[in-house]
């Protein structure tokens, strides 16, 4: 069973403006992946037919661009695709575009005319295979003219016309090789069903350079336009039936069979709903989109943060873990996660990547919060599975983090001093002059957007809940709590005679000293989300009414209220203002997940509450169709429209969303 089909006509595929902001993604199980916009143009520098990347660090290059393509019709031709250059639109194939579905893969359908032609692309699970296929559906007998356009460049770099492609492309029968110093070596297949005489299409070496690519999203960076080598064009004659397939690979093939492969991709993208829980739309598209952020590396289960521009982050891994894996019964990948971050822990702390570049230095350790949802996400794991042997194993990792935190780390070897430490009232304090220890950690050079500095509220929330579990555990498997109980009292006593702010009715959001930031922000929340309380209860209720007021939106909480005169509610503009408004003003869906998990401790979980969450949580279906296919992105301006910004398929987004629905039982 599949999630409802996102599909689209006409009337937003024939409309620049609107159909070059929808975005479609597909990807491997390895970290590679491909994605465009449903127009065909790129719009990022990012997008590409053939994204590679290379465990264990993760790096990405962008082999194949785009394919150009036109066709033959009645003496005419007839471009199907289209780009954007400095001051115009060339080609302009999108009006040739009749539809395009999201089923589970992406599909055009190109209609000129009475001739008709279907697109399909995947890549294939498990292997750097990307797949391109063209089948002729009905009309007059036409000659299909492709351009093939390669990147061979760093994920993150723009290119210019160069030398790089001299000597590197090598024509043989049906096979494009190309060997570009530097980047992974790939060719490009011309692939025909067994209905298409092998004499009906050829390659024509023809190397050109298309200059001034311009990609629209990105016009606010220093570059934004790029150069693109063409090394061939492929001519191919088509009648009805017949079909053609370009293939992008970096494997050795020893036969290429395109309807197996399509079928075999089909069939794993149904397994992932075989035995999913849940029946609800939103619910099962989540869970596809949870798929795509789960990768398999030499080193192990790792977790994508987001898509495109984002590779692993151990923090983010393990706040998207109950989500991505235990919501979708992953139990494995889930331990997997676990068990390898638990061999990273260095004097308490773990590091920001699962890939540290080869090093242990403590540079890469810089996060107070990151073990903190380490133990969370046990905590996690243990409610879902009762697996006591793996917690067992676990609980000497989660003691290592107690103990460092309460003797205090202190880098003081670094080029800039960082201390984390529970101080005399049982709470955490952590400093940095240059490094953000937050999730909140936006950071320009030395400049930080949000520095927190001092006890952090949702640090607090996260060390309390961490103390209790572990007092839980060691009473389940030593028959003591070994004192925890009490430290975590003392913890809770002093959290909530220091942190709750009486002029505003809400929690202090970060406290240093004698200076007491009262800015509202939605890191309250985790202290009544979280498993183990940390707030009084009396106090549930005015902190969500202060949250609902402040920072509630359609699409997720505002990370700042705009009622602060540092709020900065569109991420747009230089990267040092883009940084600052990510949170301090911008909309971060996740954040919905420890809303509705306090509304519902606050307000109960009678069916009333459960149908109210149910209407909070309908935007996101919306929002499916909106920018990034089938996923849910990383961020939105704080301030209607809410424009999408960010990644297009953010893990903890989607993780959160679907946490909450798995948990509380809602049906959208």
């Amino acid at each position: 069973m599949y999630a409802p089909v996102l599909t689209f006509g006409r009337h937003i595929l024939n409309q620049i403006e609107t159909g070059i902001t929808k975005e479609w993604l597909e990807t491997n199980g390895l970290g590679s992946y491909a994605m465009g916009t449903i127009l065909g143009a790129n719009t990022r520098r990012y997008h590409g037919l053939f994204v590679s990347t290379t465990a264990p660090s993760l790096r990405r290059s962008v082999l194949v661009n785009r394919v150009e393509e036109s066709v033959l019709i009645n003496g005419r031709k007839m471009d199907c695709s289209c780009q954007e250059y400095p001051g115009s639109i060339s080609p302009h194939g999108y009006l040739t575009l009749e539809s395009f579905t999201y089923d589970p893969i992406p599909r055009w359908t190109i209609s000129i005319d009475d001739l008709k032609i279907e697109k399909k692309f995947f890549l294939r699970t498990g292997e750097d295979t990307a797949v391109l296929i063209y089948k002729h559906l009905m009309g007059p007998a036409v000659k299909l003219i492709l351009r093939p356009f390669f990147s061979c460049r760093d994920h993150d770099a723009l290119s210019r016309q160069d030398n790089r492609f001299q000597n590197a492309i090598h024509f043989e029968e049906n096979l494009i090789h190309c060997a570009v110093p530097g980047q992974p070596n790939f060719f490009t297949a011309v692939v025909t069903e067994p209905s298409v005489a092998k004499g009906n299409f050829k390659i024509y070496s023809e190397g050109y350079w298309y200059n001034n690519l311009l990609y629209a999203q990105e016009e606010e960076e220093a570059e934004f336009q790029e150069d693109i080598y063409s090394p061939c064009l492929i001519l191919a004659e088509l009648s009805p039936g017949q079909e053609i397939a370009l293939v992008f690979s970096k494997e050795k093939q020893s036969a290429i069979h395109i309807a197996p492969w399509l079928e075999h991709e089909l069939f794993l993208r149904k397994e992932i709903l075989k035995d999913f829980p849940l029946q609800s739309p939103l619910a099962q598209r989540c869970a596809l989109a949870a798929d795509q952020f789960l990768i398999q590396t030499p080193q192990g289960t790792r977790m994508i943060t987001g898509y495109p521009a984002q590779a692993d982050s151990m923090r983010d891994s393990m706040i998207s873990l109950p989500g991505i894996t235990l919501a979708t019964g992953r139990i494995e990948e889930a331990k997997s996660l676990l068990n390898d971050g638990s061999k990273l822990i260095l004097d308490g702390l773990l590091p920001r990547r699962f890939y540290t570049n080869g090093t242990g230095s403590l540079s890469h350790y810089l996060e107070m919060d990151t073990p903190l949802w380490f133990i969370y996400a046990i905590q996690k794991y243990w409610e879902a599975t009762k697996d006591l042997n793996t917690v067992k194993e676990l609980k000497k990792s989660i003691e290592k983090i107690l103990e460092a935190y309460q003797k205090g780390i202190l880098l003081s070897d670094l080029p800039f001093q960082t201390e984390i430490k529970m101080d005399a009232e049982g709470l955490v304090y952590g400093m940095s002059h240059r490094h953000p220890l937050t999730w909140m950690n936006g950071r320009v050079k030395e400049w930080l957007s949000t520095p927190r500095k001092g006890k952090p509220v949702e640090v607090q929330a996260l060390w309390y809940n961490a103390l209790q579990f572990y007092a839980e555990i060691s009473l389940k498997i030593d028959g003591t709590d070994h004192d925890y109980s009490n430290l975590a009292r003392k913890t809770r006593e002093n959290f909530n005679h220091l942190f709750w702010n009486s002029q505003t009715n809400y929690l202090y959001d970060v406290i240093d000293g004698n200076s007491r930031e009262g800015s509202i922000r939605p890191n309250a929340l985790y202290a009544i989300s979280l498993p183990y309380e940390i707030l009084d209860p009396d106090k549930f209720k005015p902190v969500m009414e202060g949250a609902w007021k402040h920072l509630y939106t359609s699409l997720g909480l505002r990370t700042l209220s705009p009622g602060e005169p540092h709020f900065h509610p569109l991420h747009k503009g230089d990267e040092k203002t883009r940084i600052s408004a990510a949170h301090n003003g911008t909309v971060q869906p996740f954040l919905l997940g420890p809303f509705l998990t306090a509304y519902f401790k606050t307000y109960g979980r009678e069916q009333k509450n459960k149908e109210q969450a149910t209407h909070l949580l309908t935007p996101f279906v919306a929002h499916l169709s909106d920018a990034g296919l089938g996923s849910i992105s990383e961020m939105f301006d704080g301030n209607s429209p809410h424009t999408p910004r960010g990644s297009i398929a953010d893990s903890k987004a989607v993780a959160e969303i679907l946490r909450v629905i798995k948990e509380e039982g809602l049906e959208i």
